[in-house]
């Protein structure tokens, strides 16, 4: 049976000569996912997240299982090589079998004959490999998962093309290759290994001029673009042709004595980070005379590499043995990651090893043998993980090892005893100190605000940072105040922050990240989007997933090892504003709209009931939503939680949020009204009555309104809160009802109190006196002495007060369980020492057969009033039902401010 696979090109398999029909979608997916994994297993679950997304269908690894039963009835006699390993996939195939493993391995053969000094031959292979495509990879696949494979190995491509065209150079074909080169760098115009080829292939054919200006034009393009300069070796590169130096061929490896010099050029713009590299400092001395290993660990285009190669040139005099810099490119999906074997074997040869031995091991041993002597520096550079760096760890006496990666590299400080350095956001100072070494120190002190304003919007990133800074050096006519406005004012930044060089763009370096996460952990990063920040708890993000408290704190984990999200003290998890707008696009982009109000709503449950928890008495929720987990509020928990719980008013996703978002409105008015600032409670509500009036509830509004006349009263707004009033006084005429009226009743005493005025007298009121607490001087709840007429709000209604005033109202109490109704006398009853005066209860109904009554609760603000009221024939006979229970919340419990 002969197969033949294809991926570098529309995708393609043949058995036994005849082409399979592979079915479009998902079938198409799954077969080009476990190709290019071939030989590996794949998990089931993988697989799942690759083709769904968060899209899920009912029973997902079902579908995925009947999708590759489908597959192998279509390939027929080659059914067998989709093998089930567990609960993954695996597709055995041969290196003749498919397209991208003859690549693989024609380079590997051409690499070989290049050290051996037959470039004709390296050509002429590395010809061989590249008309394995026959065009774009996978580009009649649709979707991200195929898409991601597609740009990786194109990418690969440009990096045979290079080796080839090198190769060509080196045998006498300089000239044919200036065209194909300058309609390649059209379409890369700043990577500068193809700008090198152009050169030394315009030199060697007698275009020496044309060779400088080439080198002119990429620099002009790396200012302008990255706000870069050209790298050390085409730097020398282009010296060597002012020199009118030939441009000789490759040269032979090295002797075994050579000094290799391999450390990338260091920016002369380097900015700041004292701290670290003083750290690092003192690393190397503790390492003393055995062999030191650090890290550098921190989230995408932090500085890492920047630091690091910064460092390495600071203390390279310390190695007179060489230096050796490897680009592992372990977080980088477009490109596949340098293997431990690839990188020994470069090692080897820039040490001028000779013969390089096949497997992993020996490479490794004969490796560590030939440095066993020699005081060395290495740096690996964008490391996977700790895996990924271990067989390249040096052990001679004198060396040092110092590694970058996204990851943690726990692994790495617990097996290894590495040092780690961890980089998070350039403090102020230092950024603020980067921007002004771009656009030059005289123009940033002249614009001190917006250089402050801009690095705050770029989150203090330095990937972020460089690129604006070189917008703002390209033009200096460039206003910095209205770039700061722009970023400031942008929806989302990283629509501001766009470069056309992929290594540049803050997006394509989160997405080399994001890209390699399994399918929870991807989930809690989008997840990040839609929560409101700073930061969040494990069991909060269990309820905005919908999944088990380990779920979360297992994912939150895996995040935290990649530094996609910071742990902070006390169990907590923070996010970078620029991660979090990148996480609100993916959220945006994969998640759909039933999911993305679904986790809207778990996540304003979660945070309503424990708010309810934390200030019980303003409401009862009812039962969370499923999914939804518990936490325990503790103390402190609406400091720590209150930017959260003010951006969650924000939230818009449907009547059902609605109704959440005003209920936590509701819950923190009542806090406010403990002792807040009345700030807080202006702006909850404001925010709680958009949600009322979205819903179009009557009572909803009039609650907020009462708050926010509350609010703007302990403001010293009495205008405000006099149109608040008027407002609550006609929707509470439309309503009806005793409660609506009440509260119009209290806002009017509350509002004409605040103005001194003789209070009128009732009959025996100079006989009885005054209520307890009423009447004098009295301190406000916001700290300032404020002057009521005798009795305080109420007591400014006694002249024309003709009825009780009627504090609240509860609904269908209902017999069983009393301690629910006492609970409720307790709440009422709590208002009588600090305002005086009676509260009585009244029931209506007997509550008979389990009927519902009614319970209203009076404020009556003396004895007389009382007395007054039950010598009336017409009052209902007044008694506490302490038999009876609320099975409902009190409407409106009011507070008196």
């Amino acid at each position: 049976m002969a197969l033949d696979v294809r991926l570098l090109g529309p995708l393609e398999v043949r058995v036994d000569g005849g082409q399979v029909a592979v079915p479009r979608g998902n079938a198409t997916t799954i077969l080009a996912l476990l190709l290019d994994d071939a030989g590996r297993a794949v998990p089931i679950s993988g697989l799942v997240a690759a083709v769904y997304g968060d899209d899920l269908p009912l029973d997902p690894e079902t579908q995925v299982q009947n999708t590759v039963g489908v597959l192998r009835r279509q390939l027929g006699a080659a059914r067998g090589r989709i093998e089930t390993v567990g609960r993954a996939y695996r597709f055995r195939i041969t290196e003749s079998e498919l397209d991208t493993l003859r690549c693989k391995a024609k380079e590997h053969e051409a690499r070989g004959l290049r050290r051996e000094g037959q470039a004709e031959k390296a050509a002429a292979v590395l010809r061989e490999a590249l008309d394995e495509w026959r065009g774009p990879a996978l580009a009649d696949l649709p979707g991200r998962a195929a898409g991601a494979i597609g740009r990786r190995l194109d990418e690969y491509r440009l990096a045979l093309l290079e080796q080839r065209i090198d190769a060509d150079i080196d045998t006498g074909r300089a000239a044919g290759a200036v065209e194909e080169l300058r309609q390649i760098i059209a379409a890369h115009d700043t990577r500068q290994r193809l700008v090198a080829l152009l050169m030394r292939a315009l030199h060697a054919s007698g275009r020496t001029a044309e060779a400088l200006e080439a080198y002119a034009a990429l620099k002009e393009r790396l200012a302008d673009a990255l706000g870069a300069d050209p790298d050390r070796e085409l730097v020398a590169l282009h010296t060597a042709i002012l020199r009118d130096r030939p441009a000789a061929p490759e040269a032979p490896p090295p002797a075994a004595s050579a000094v290799p010099a391999m450390l990338p050029r260091a920016t002369p713009r380097f900015t700041g980070r004292e701290t670290e590299i003083r750290a690092l400092d003192r690393f190397l001395m503790d390492a003393g005379a055995e062999a030191g290993l650090a890290a550098v660990t921190g989230m995408g285009g932090i500085g890492k590499t920047a630091l690091a190669v910064r460092w390495a040139h600071r203390v390279a005099h310390r190695f007179p043995d060489g230096h050796l810099y490897f680009n592992l490119r372990g977080f980088d999906p477009a490109a596949p990651g340098a293997t431990p074997e690839d990188v020994l074997g470069e090692a080897l040869a820039a040490l001028g090893a000779g013969p390089v031995p096949a497997g992993l091991d020996e490479r490794a041993g004969l490796y560590r043998t030939i440095l066993a002597q020699r005081r060395v520096l290495v740096l690996l550079d964008n490391a996977r993980d700790a895996a990924h760096v271990r067989p390249l760890l040096l052990t001679a006496p004198g060396s040092f090892t110092i590694v970058t990666s996204r990851d943690r590299l726990v692994g790495l400080d617990m097996s290894e005893g590495a040092e780690v350095v961890h980089l998070g956001p350039m403090p102020e100072a230092e950024s603020e100190a980067l921007l002004a070494r771009r656009i030059g120190p005289e123009r940033a002190a002249a614009h001190r605000d917006a250089v402050a304003r801009i690095a705050a919007a770029c989150g203090r990133l330095p990937l972020a940072l460089t690129l604006v800074g070189s917008w703002a050096a390209a033009d200096p006519h460039l206003a910095l105040g209205e770039l700061a406005e722009r970023l400031a004012g942008a929806a989302n930044v990283l629509n501001v922050l766009v470069s056309t060089d992929f290594a540049s763009d803050p997006r394509t370096v989160f997405d080399c990240s994001y890209q390699l996460l399994d399918e929870r952990d991807a989930l809690a990063f989008r997840l990040f989007g839609l929560h409101p920040g700073p930061d969040l708890t494990p069991a909060a993000m269990a309820s905005l997933m919908g999944a088990p408290l380990a779920d979360a704190r297992a994912a939150l984990e895996a995040l935290a090892e990649i530094n996609l999200v910071e742990p902070l003290p006390g169990g907590r998890y923070s996010i970078h504003d620029l991660l979090r707008a990148y996480a609100a696009e993916c959220f945006e982009d994969e998640v759909p709209d039933t999911a993305r109000r679904a986790a809207a709503l778990r996540m304003l449950e979660h945070y309503l009931h424990a708010a309810v928890r934390a200030r019980p008495g303003a409401i009862d929720p009812g039962r969370p939503a499923p999914g939804v987990r518990a936490e325990d509020p503790g103390p402190g928990w609406f400091e720590a939680e209150q930017r959260v719980l003010h951006g969650l008013l924000r939230t818009r996703a449907g009547f059902q949020a609605d109704l959440r978002v005003w209920q936590l409105g509701r819950v923190l008015a009542e806090r406010a009204l403990d002792g807040a600032a009345a700030g807080d409670l202006l702006e909850a509500q404001s925010l709680a009555l958009a949600a009322a009036e979205r819903r179009g509830d009557a009572l909803e509004r009039l609650t907020c309104l009462g708050y926010m006349a509350i609010g703007h009263h302990r403001h010293g707004d009495r205008d405000a809160a006099e149109a608040c009033a008027e407002r609550a006084a006609d929707l509470a005429a439309r309503a009806g009802g005793p409660w609506p009226g009440a509260l119009t009743a209290y806002l009017e005493a509350l509002l004409g109190a605040a103005r001194p005025r003789p209070a009128a007298r009732r009959p025996g009121s100079a006989r009885r006196g005054t209520a307890p607490g009423s009447g004098g001087p009295r301190t406000s709840p916001t700290g300032e002495r404020e002057t009521r007429a005798p009795g305080g709000p109420a007591g400014a209604m006694m002249g024309r007060m003709s009825e009780p005033i009627e504090l609240c109202c509860l609904l269908r109490a209902r017999p069983g369980r009393e301690a629910d109704l006492h609970a409720y006398e307790d709440r009422v009853l709590a208002l009588v020492p600090e305002h005086g005066g009676l509260l009585v209860s009244r029931a209506i109904g007997d509550g008979a057969d389990g009927q519902p009554h009614e319970v209203h609760t009076y404020r009556f603000p003396l004895q007389d009033d009382l007395d007054a009221y039950m010598a009336d024939p017409r009052r209902t006979a007044l008694t506490i039902e302490r038999d009876r229970v609320v099975e409902s919340t009190v409407l409106f419990p009011v507070r008196l401010a």
